[in-house]
């Protein structure tokens, strides 16, 4: 069911939207727990299709159980006093073992008195099947079959602590298990930037990381900016945190220069969109040896050097059904050496031309004017939308010639047919003057894959908002989300990234077995199973053919469905990535 909850914050009362379900503890009395946190009503009160996605999630995953209600499915288990466990975490436990992550946390000199391994082990598996705050999460420690959760809450908060001193060396030691498991590519490197808001009305001074600055989702909160590294499979490299107010071009050079210097990394050829594309950040990427495959603007100042040729049709080569076309050239530009002495280079220029994506930009500009038009109607101009850019206030004169008090704002036709020209069009620089257009593509193209990482970062494993206030545990707590998406990250490269994290989430989270009195573990393929006359059982869940799935990748045993403790554990020891 959808839940509305209302919270005192320090920015005002907001409304908490959740979808949550019920069920029984190990003394059977019933609770509820988050199936999925929305955020707050009131940040989305521009968005009219906020409700109906809550809605159409909640219809979605209730509706097993409403077709069981239909066709009088019986409970797996009907003893009230059973307790029921997730086994599905030992998958991701699995991948956690093979990082040998256990030894890194054992072998460390602490001197503290809990089990800080298990803690980190807990939180970024967590993050991932049941992702919130800490408290939330210490909460259901006692959820996990055979999980070991001897540890309090305030020890979670302290190991936040640890995690922040070793943080360069984990993401290192993870590095190298990641090349001798499945190898590394480390030929490419691709790059991206984005930010996470934290729930705080100012920063404490100029030297917290939560800082105003420019928010990927136009929000006024102090954010936090975190520059991400990921090979060509997809699989994280390394992860920077920096300051809300820093500029996405000023990230680049400090984390490159890390992961080189700490990871042994020889020539890398970095790859990154136009927001990472300044001449200071090409001047280092060239003068340490390195190579770039960047996206450049086309339009405005920064792109004028390019616009004879690129409305030159003489220049561009066709497909066959002329859906495509491309031209590529060779030009010079200037750089300043590590001499600090100007110095001509060259690099690949690829510009291109796709009938999809002009046809997708059209159709983006046409629902921004269809929104434009309206705000004129309603004389809605407090709040900048990105529909503004569509509109231009004009000072009425009146018959003396005289500028009057009146502003007309009306649509500007000029900007309107001047992004129009630009629809599909798109430009690609490199220094590797032997790429041709097919390779710059490919090589630019698995950009998505780091954009895809973001998303899943910020839906699937809920890193916003943050609810640890000091930079050491905030460090830490960002430290375990990035293990938490090296995880998850690395279980889809093993199915070939045939399914999305959610289905994965959503299969893990129905591995459920119930301890019940006479010692025997019954294994549950979901919360409930079809029964039919014949004694066959049939799974209305996708989960169960996801579950299936992942078994099979793992090639392990499909479970039982009862086992004696020793059986069951014998069971969870086949489960190795």
């Amino acid at each position: 069911m959808i839940r509305y909850d209302k919270h005192k914050l320090k920015n005002g009362i907001k409304t908490q939207v959740r979808v949550v379900e019920g069920y029984r503890d190990k003394d059977s009395k019933m609770k509820q727990r988050t199936i999925k946190n929305f955020g707050y009503l009131e940040d989305h009160v521009n968005d009219p299709t906020f409700i109906e996605q809550v809605t159409k999630f909640n219809d979605e995953y209730f509706k097993v159980k409403k077709d069981n209600k239909v066709l009088d499915i019986k409970p797996f288990y009907l003893d009230e006093s059973s307790v029921t466990y997730n086994y599905g975490y030992r998958f991701l436990e699995s991948v956690y073992e093979t990082l040998e992550l256990d030894k890194f946390f054992n072998n460390l000199d602490t001197n503290c008195e809990f089990p800080l391994n298990t803690i980190f082990k807990y939180l970024v598996i967590q993050r991932i099947l049941n992702p919130d705050s800490k408290r939330a999460t210490y909460q259901l420690k006692n959820n996990m079959y055979g999980f070991d959760n001897n540890f309090e809450l305030h020890h979670i908060y302290r190991a936040l602590d640890i995690f922040n001193k070793v943080k360069v060396e984990l993401q290192k030691y993870i590095n190298d298990r990641i090349k001798e498991i499945i190898g590394r590519d480390s030929s490419y490197a691709y790059y991206d930037v984005t930010n996470y808001y934290n729930e705080i009305d100012f920063p404490k001074d100029e030297n917290d990381l939560r800082q105003r600055g420019v928010s990927k989702e136009h929000r006024v909160d102090p954010i936090i900016q975190l520059g991400l590294f990921i090979d060509s499979n997809g699989i994280p490299i390394s992860m920077s945190l920096f300051k809300g107010n820093t500029s996405d071009t000023k990230t680049l050079q400090p984390v490159m220069q890390e992961i080189k210097n700490n990871y042994e990394l020889n020539r890398l050829v970095v790859v990154a969109d136009k927001g990472l594309n300044s001449s200071s950040n090409i001047n280092y990427i060239v003068n340490n040896n390195d190579g770039y495959v960047v996206s450049q603007i086309i339009r405005g100042k920064k792109g004028k050097r390019y616009q004879e040729k690129l409305f030159d049709e003489s220049l561009y080569t066709y497909n066959k059904e002329r859906t495509f076309k491309y031209q590529e050239f060779i030009e010079e530009y200037q750089i300043i050496n590590k001499e600090g002495i100007q110095e001509t280079r060259k690099r690949k220029v690829l510009i291109y031309w796709k009938l999809e994506d002009a046809i997708l930009e059209a159709r983006k500009r046409d629902d921004k004017l269809e929104r434009a038009i309206k705000s004129l109607g309603n004389n809605a101009y407090a709040i900048k939308h990105t529909y503004e850019q569509y509109i231009k206030e004009i000072h009425t004169v009146d018959k003396t010639g005289e500028a009057a008090d009146k502003i007309e704002r009306v649509l500007d036709e000029n900007k309107i047919n001047e992004d129009a020209l630009y629809d599909g069009y798109f430009c690609i620089i490199t220094s590797e003057l032997d790429y041709d257009y097919n390779k710059i593509l490919e090589v630019y193209g698995n950009l998505w894959k780091i954009e895809e990482s973001f998303r899943i970062t910020k839906s699937d494993l809920e890193v916003r908002p943050i609810y640890v206030s000091n930079e050491s545990r905030i460090n830490g707590h960002f430290l375990t989300c990035y293990v938490a998406l090296v995880l998850v990250r690395l279980l889809q490269y093993k199915m070939n990234y045939t399914m999305s994290v959610e289905r994965i989430v959503r299969a893990l989270n129905s591995s459920k077995c119930i301890m019940e009195k006479d010692g025997v573990i019954r294994v549950l393929r979901n919360e409930t199973v079809i029964e039919l006359e014949d004694d066959e059982t049939i799974e209305s869940d996708q989960a169960l053919g996801d579950y299936l799935k992942i078994i099979e990748t793992y090639e392990c045993n499909i479970p039982q469905s009862k086992y004696r403790v020793k059986q069951f554990q014998t069971f969870l020891k086949t489960i190795k990535y």
